[in-house]
């Protein structure tokens, strides 16, 4: 009984070989194709327009708060307790606008790269599907996920290629 379970193994064994053999599979660096596309160039585009924007306004506030504090400071021994006290609030108040409108620029700026992210994220899982039906792939890996690949599995530059297409 052992001998038949050894001779069905080896038998399995050598039938999943042969399919394997078979089998025409793909490996692609995701990060690489969709940063190479079109579409991604044109949202890093946007999103340093933007990040610019922000961070004119953000160093207009700041020279206010550089320009305030400094003022305090020449002016501390010439002016009254309350012109003092008034200044500092100012300051204080100044200083919280900043860095709200930081963190809100950041917050913004995070979220405009994670809709960039996720519109290509869906694309590149489409255009993959898609590439792999019309070149009769059986299988589709990650670059990431795979220890060893000849460099002739790599299909990262025609998935680029097809979502540049779309």
């Amino acid at each position: 009984m052992k001998k038949v379970w050894m001779i069905l193994a080896a038998g399995l064994l050598l039938a999943t070989q042969a399919s394997a053999a078979d089998m025409k599979v793909g490996t692609v660096d995701i990060k690489t194709a969709m940063e190479n596309t079109k579409a991604y160039a044109s949202g890093i585009k946007r999103l340093e327009a933007l990040q610019n924007k922000k961070k004119r306004e953000l160093e207009s506030l700041r020279k206010r708060l550089t320009d305030l504090d400094k003022e305090l400071q020449l002016q501390s021994m010439t002016l009254s307790n309350e012109s003092q006290n008034a200044k500092q609030q100012e300051l204080v108040r100044l200083k919280k606008e900043f860095d709200r409108k930081l963190q809100d620029a950041s917050d913004e700026l995070k979220g405009e790269k994670r809709k960039l992210d996720s519109r290509l994220i869906g694309k590149f899982y489409d255009a993959v599907r898609a590439y792999g039906k019309k070149n009769k792939y059986d299988l589709i890996l990650p670059k990431t996920t795979v220890m060893y690949a000849g460099s002739g599995l790599d299909i990262t530059t025609e998935i680029t290629k097809v979502l540049d297409k779309k």
